[in-house]
This record gives C-alpha cells, sequence and structure tokens, in this order.
C-alpha cells in the first residue's frame, strides 16, 4: 500500500471536541499513550500477503474479478492532520466547490436495514445542511506525502450527496498546490468491530486521486501494532483493493476487487470477531471473507475515515479537478 493516515496527522479542524490467511508475528503491547503522534516507518520492507485461491484455500466466498492492471504497490500509513496546532475548534463553514458541476442523481438513497445484531449509530444522508458536525475536517499538510494537503473548503454538501474536491488552488495554508479534503469520525463512534457501508462514485475531471473509502484508524494504540484498516483503497477508477495492516513490521492481508468507480456503488465492510466479510451491491453475499485472528486484525478501537490523497498522483499541472461524491454512509456497532 503506500503511506496512510497517521504520521503528522497535521492540523485538523475539530468539529466537536477534541491501519491468504496467515499469522505473522503479534503485535506489540499498547503503549499508554492516548493521544497520536508521528511514527517512523521500519526500515524493512513490511511483508504483504495478497489473497488468492479457492474459497476452501482462502476460508473466502468467492471474490470479485481481480485488476487487470498491475496492483498497487505495498504503502505505509497515511497518516492525517494531528489534533493541536493552529486549528481552532468548533464548526467551519464548508463552501461548495464551484469546480464541480451538480451530480446527477440516478435514484435516491436507499436506507440499509440493520440487522438484530448492530447498533447504527452513524447515518448520514448528507440532503441537507452542510457536513455533520460529528466529521472532524483536515486542515493542513499531513505526513504521508510531502504533497499531501488538505483544507476544510475542499469537502461540502449539495445535490444530496458529501463532495470531496481534489483541485490546484493558487494559495492556502501549503502555498500554490494541489488540494485534497479527509475527514475523521468523532471518537465517541469508535469501536474494535464496525460494519461501514457506503454508497459513493468518482467523477473524473482529468486528474484521479489515491482515494480510501473508507480506513479504519487506531484511536489511540501506536501504529502498525494497532492495526489498519484500509477497505476501498486504490489510485483507478477500475476497482480498489483492502489492506489489513498488523505487527510491528507492518505486515499486511491485501484483497482486490474490481468494480467501476465512476458509477454509484454500495459497498459494505464488516469486522466481527475477527472476521471480515466485504460486500459490493449485493448485501447478502460478501465478494469477500477474512478469517483472521487478534494477531492480524488487533482488538483496538479504531475510527472511520475517510480520505482522498494527492500524493504520487498530484498532476504536473494546475488543470482537472476530482470529485468523490458520497451519497450516504451508515456506521452500525455490535449490540
Amino acid at each position: 500500500m503506500r503511506r496512510r493516515l497517521a504520521a503528522a496527522l497535521a492540523v485538523m479542524l475539530l468539529t466537536l471536541s477534541g491501519s491468504v490467511n496467515g499469522v505473522r508475528q503479534p503485535a506489540t503491547e499498547r503503549l499508554p499513550d492516548n493521544e497520536l503522534r508521528p511514527f517512523i516507518l521500519p526500515s524493512s520492507q513490511p511483508t504483504s500477503v495478497d489473497v488468492s485461491g479457492s474459497a476452501e484455500e482462502t476460508g473466502s466466498v468467492p471474490s470479485a474479478a481481480p485488476f487487470t492492471t498491475s496492483p498497487d504497490p505495498t504503502r505505509g500509513p497515511t497518516p492525517g492532520p494531528t489534533e493541536g496546532g493552529s486549528a481552532q475548534p468548533g464548526p467551519r463553514s464548508t463552501p461548495t466547490p464551484a469546480r464541480t458541476a451538480p451530480p446527477t442523481r440516478t435514484a435516491p438513497p436507499t436506507r440499509m436495514p440493520t440487522p438484530s445484531g448492530w447498533i447504527n449509530v452513524i447515518n448520514d444522508q448528507f440532503n441537507s445542511g452542510g457536513v455533520p458536525g460529528h466529521w472532524s475536517l483536515y486542515d493542513g499538510p499531513y505526513g504521508s506525502g510531502a504533497n499531501n494537503c488538505a483544507t476544510p473548503s475542499h469537502v461540502s454538501v449539495s445535490g444530496g450527496s458529501m463532495h470531496m474536491l481534489l483541485a490546484h488552488e493558487s494559495g492556502g495554508d501549503c502555498g500554490a498546490g494541489w488540494y485534497s479534503a479527509g475527514m475523521q469520525i468523532d471518537a465517541r463512534y469508535g469501536a474494535v468491530d464496525q460494519r461501514v457501508t457506503v454508497r459513493f462514485r468518482v467523477v473524473n475531471g482529468g486528474i484521479t486521486s489515491h482515494l480510501i473509502i473508507p480506513m479504519r484508524w487506531p484511536d489511540s494504540a501506536p501504529w502498525p501494532q494497532g492495526g489498519e484498516e484500509d477497505y476501498c483503497e486504490g489510485d483507478r477508477l477500475s476497482g480498489c483493493a483492502t489492506y489489513l495492516h498488523y505487527g510491528a513490521g507492518n505486515d499486511q492481508i491485501r484483497h482486490a476487487y474490481a468494480f467501476d468507480l465512476s458509477r454509484w456503488h454500495t459497498v459494505r465492510f464488516q469486522r466481527l470477531n475477527h472476521v471480515v466479510r466485504v460486500y459490493v451491491d449485493n448485501m447478502a453475499t460478501p465478494v469477500w471473507k477474512y478469517v483472521g485472528s487478534s494477531t492480524t486484525l488487533p482488538n483496538t478501537i479504531k475510527r472511520v475515515v475517510l480520505q482522498q490523497e494527492c500524493e504520487d498522483s498530484c498532476p504536473s499541472g494546475t488543470i482537472g479537478t476530482e470529485d468523490i461524491q458520497i451519497d450516504w454512509i451508515t456506521i452500525d456497532n455490535p449490540r
């Protein structure tokens, strides 16, 4: 994978208060540290296990077709902004980006049923009212790449969707350059096991970011021992991949999916009792099932993150936009 949410989780706007089968070496003991801080990547190359084979071999159900293009390279963490710094607590206005045309909606949002084993804690439909207050927006540079810089003004709600915009700006906290969007759910909604369902698409205006929709990042445990769950990560419209980080050496479990990200899709990522299930459009039958352990899926509280990176994907010029449109997102915790 590539570098991920955490190193210099730079300045974030806080609106409330303030990531087959086989087990690697167990994660180191959790440090008594209650705040995120920069992490130093290990000097050795992390191991990435690409899940493949039959359902009997992997303990999985049949998966979506593999990528026809070459797989994404193994990435380090993709840190987001840290709390503190010059960010001021409280809500911030998020004007609609002028570059993005209103989306064409083919159907109203579909409310997903919640089984008796889950409690819905977030149900954001983005029909009106701006970005909900339980999301903290990235504001400034963040440490997964020298070119990564986010601004709250690149997150907006209009036309029944939340928009995450990648576009070039003539000025800002990072000077002239490409600015992206990112956000993390409030700590009150973190959990060890969780189910996240998102309906989204990517509108390409001539450029493509490196997206992670969604990520689950450890709330207080050190990275990578605390784990990191990146459920739909990639920089191509032809699909994305899941990366499950674990262990002091940043080992990874990887599985890829092929579907057209430029069209509306509903994806669900469920973790329960060290088992991960992934669904694409069909919420009855998973496209991938991974049976892990407390080593490969550490028992640490994690929070949902939506992240759009420029990083290595930054265009050389100044023309073009990308608009990640989130129709709706729900987060469920086990009863």
